[in-house]
């Protein structure tokens, strides 16, 4: 009686941990769905000239790279629960600020305030993520898929972006960042809640190293963390120049916004198979290579300036060249990070995904200038490279196994 009362105690312990984490997923990133699109809106409707937009939008990316690895080693040494509560109240804050900012000074300060508060959340909430579905306490029991949680992300921004229409004709103008701030106070008391009921706060017991002390599991971190950077800092073409392409070419804004939504739906559908699957993710340096595979198809195919249904099945491949991309390097980085540093090596995922889409970004702007659309000869370059390194990884990832397994038989052996 007493066994089966804890173990049913214990399959509520996981179904209410499933259901916390997929919430959080869900409502963390609501504000994304309504930014990307209409932040600059926002800021021309501010006053704001097309240099001071670009300084304000471009300048969050450039401290990521910076802040990332910093904001991870406190989650590391002080909780991540309670450091993704304090980026998302810091998120909220920027937002609350622009209300009330007169002046470029004023507006820049809380746009890159919010915006870089944002930037934070993906890596922490990965990191958390992880550390909550490897708990202890959940050992025999039946495993939490990661994809299972993280589906709810690419929902709650989807949702969020079906629905900016009417957002924004509620909120014209200036007044975008009211609705902006009403959203902030949703993930900003989830991340609360979520600090207080998984007790995230302290210091892990776990020796504090910052990066891997065995020197194979060493050289795979570092060839997934750059090979992810390559292939998702690939996108910076499609990312910064595909909406004004596409409006030069006569498609509509309606159009337009199907194409986007199809990339974003994309990435859904392959976060629910893989949930759907689970077991598939033990085979994570595949997606990597799957992903670099899909990337170099993707933007090889783009540099021929296909027409509007080739571009559809092209944005449907987003849930190769990002989605696959993503949970391959976050899984594999999970599975070699121990709980001392678990956000940092996720924090250094996304600031050398964040260099990667900044230096990207800049070179996509001067070859696409006098390129046009052949600068995506350029990304797929850059993805092959991504591609090349993903296949290293996986061959060094065969080889960490082995060693841990070999390691495991001779420590069996061992007279006892």
């Amino acid at each position: 009686m007493t066994r089966g009362h804890g173990s049913a105690q214990a399959e509520q312990t996981r179904d209410r941990t499933i259901l916390s984490l997929s919430i959080l997923s869900a409502v963390l990133f609501l504000p994304m769905g309504l930014h990307l699109p209409y932040f600059p809106v926002y800021l021309a409707a501010r006053g704001l000239g097309p240099a001071e937009i670009g300084a304000v939008l471009a300048t969050p990316l450039i401290l990521r790279i910076v802040v990332t690895p910093v904001v991870a080693a406190i989650a590391d040494a002080r909780g991540i629960a309670a450091t993704l509560a304090a980026c998302a109240l810091a998120m909220l804050a920027g937002y609350c600020g622009l209300g009330l900012a007169e002046g470029f000074p004023a507006i820049f300060a809380t746009g890159v305030l919010a915006a870089t508060a944002m930037g934070m959340l993906p890596a922490l909430a990965d990191a958390l993520t992880l550390s909550q579905i490897r708990r202890p306490d959940l050992a025999g029991l039946r495993p939490i898929s990661y994809s299972r949680i993280k589906v709810w992300t690419p929902i709650g921004v989807l949702a969020v972006m079906l629905l900016s229409g009417p957002i924004v004709a509620t909120f014209p103008g200036g007044r975008i960042v009211l609705a902006l701030g009403s959203m902030a106070l949703v993930p900003a008391l989830a991340a609360l809640f979520a600090a207080v009921r998984m007790h995230r706060l302290h210091r892990p017991a776990a020796p504090d190293r910052g990066w891997l002390e065995d020197k194979a599991q060493l050289r795979l971190a570092i060839v997934v963390i750059a090979a992810a950077a390559l292939v998702q800092s690939s996108h910076a073409q499609v990312y910064a120049f595909g909406t004004l392409h596409w409006k030069a070419a006569g498609y509509s804004p309606d159009f337009v916004g199907v194409l986007w939504a199809i990339g974003v739906g994309a990435e859904t559908i392959f976060f629910l198979v893989m949930a759907r699957f689970p077991r598939f993710e033990r085979a994570a340096p595949a997606f990597l290579v799957a992903g670099a595979i899909g990337a170099v198809l993707r933007w090889l195919a783009m540099s021929t300036d296909p027409g509007p249904e080739a571009l559809v099945a092209l944005q449907a491949m987003h849930g190769l060249s990002f989605a696959a991309t993503y949970l391959g390097s976050v899984l594999v980085l999970g599975g070699l990070a121990g709980p001392a540093h678990r956000a940092r090596m996720q924090g250094r995922l996304a600031a050398a995904s964040a260099l990667g889409l900044a230096l990207a970004t800049f070179v996509s702007g001067r070859v696409a200038e006098s390129l046009g659309e052949t600068a995506y000869l350029l990304m797929a370059l850059q993805a092959g490279a991504g591609l090349g390194l993903a296949l290293l990884g996986r061959r060094l990832r065969h080889r960490v196994a082995r060693s841990v397994a070999h390691s495991a038989a001779g420590r069996s052996a061992e007279p006892r």
